[in-house]
This record gives C-alpha cells, sequence and structure tokens, in this order.
C-alpha cells in the first residue's frame, strides 16, 4: 500500500509542475491559462485519486468503508493546496518558480505522508501487504 501511494503522489507531482512549468515561462499569464489549468487539476486529480481509492479498496474489501473516507480526505487536502497554486499564479504573478515548485512539492508530499502514516497505524498488516497495480491486473 504504502509503495501505490508514493507512486501516485509522483505521478501527480510529475503531472503538476509540467503545468506549472508552462505556466511558469508563459510571458503574460492570461485567464485562458489559468482556466486550463484550473479544470487541469478539478478533472485530474479526482480521477487518479479515485482511481488509487478503487483499486485499494478493492485489494482491501474488508476495510472498504474505512479505507474510501481517508483517501478522500487526502484527494480534498491536495485540491485544497491546488487551489493556493492557482491564486498564488493569479495574486502574485512575480513570485518566483522555486517557491511555487516549493509549495507544490510540500501540497502533495504533506499530504501523502499524513495519509501513509494514518494507514499505517490504523492498518498494519495491510500497510506493508505488496499489492500488484496496472491497467490491466488479476483479482
Amino acid at each position: 500500500m504504502k509503495k501505490i501511494i508514493f507512486i501516485k503522489t509522483i505521478e501527480l507531482l510529475v503531472i503538476d509542475g509540467i503545468m506549472l512549468g508552462i505556466l511558469a515561462f508563459k510571458e503574460v499569464l492570461t485567464w485562458d491559462w489559468i482556466l486550463i489549468y484550473s479544470g487541469w487539476l478539478i478533472f485530474f486529480h479526482p480521477v487518479l485519486l479515485t482511481y488509487l481509492s478503487n483499486q485499494l479498496c478493492d485489494h482491501f474489501s474488508q476495510f472498504y468503508s474505512q479505507i474510501r473516507p481517508r483517501f478522500w480526505s487526502f484527494a480534498l487536502q491536495i485540491l485544497l493546496w491546488d487551489i493556493l497554486m492557482i491564486l498564488s499564479l493569479i495574486c502574485l504573478s512575480g513570485t518566483p518558480l522555486f517557491l511555487q515548485g516549493t509549495l507544490l512539492i510540500l501540497g502533495h508530499l504533506i499530504p501523502s505522508y499524513r495519509t501513509c502514516k494514518i494507514l499505517k497505524q490504523d492498518f498494519p498488516q495491510a500497510y506493508q501487504a505488496p499489492i500488484s497495480f496496472g491497467v490491466f491486473y488479476d483479482r
């Protein structure tokens, strides 16, 4: 479980970093680019995190009702950090890319770490269990 959480967190960071890089190198940040970035976040994060949640709940069906709310909390925390990123792009257009990148990394790693810590405490055997994941996997 730990491995899949970190892999999905890294995927989110890479995708958000690409979008942030594109926006940072635009000379003038227009509202259409802000809307593209916002739509990217609003669409992509719930899809990826729902996929992760469903995979874990399929694998650990006995914990379904306990794992799902924790992952929705994780998803909401990441979306709140992304809203902070959008606001920083709007309000602080002169903010260095280094600072925005640091906020992006912290905004994804802190919720991931907290979720892993809670799951490890509440489900120690399930947390250490290996999970095969991918588009096609045997059930």
